[in-house]
């Protein structure tokens, strides 16, 4: 299984979105993530996924890295850097999103991939 999940930072922080209950690990906090499917890039996933999940357009996409989910074996994350314009998401997939410094992502129950990630793009933050 492929995933592409993106990272979206604006002035210092980053968007993280709570689960939402009935899915595994309900309540936690990840990145956008979404599985890819038949006959799409892992760039149409995740426009898929932020249009689809939280109603925005993406601007820039920048690969960042590729990571073994802790999840679920056989999983690979495809992680971007990805912009959008939209001050405001409208969810439509998740409980609810914020921006968060990058230096405070450890007070929050993320999803264990994306404590993986944390860990993988601190360099780039």
């Amino acid at each position: 299984m492929l995933v592409a999940c993106g990272v979206a930072e604006r002035e210092g922080k980053v968007l993280i979105c709570k689960r939402p209950s009935g899915v595994p690990y309900a309540g936690c906090w990840e990145f956008p993530s979404d599985v890819l499917e038949a006959g799409d890039s892992l760039e149409d996933c995740l426009e898929k996924t932020f249009f689809e999940r939280l109603s925005v357009g993406l601007g820039t996409v920048v690969p960042v890295g590729a990571f073994d989910s802790v999840c679920e074996k056989g999983c690979r994350i495809f992680t971007f850097r990805a912009d959008f314009r939209e001050e405001k998401p409208v969810l439509a997939g998740y409980d609810a999103a914020k921006w968060v410094s990058f230096n405070k992502l450890q007070k929050f129950r993320l999803f264990p991939d994306s404590v993986t990630i944390v860990k993988e793009i601190k360099k780039i933050f």
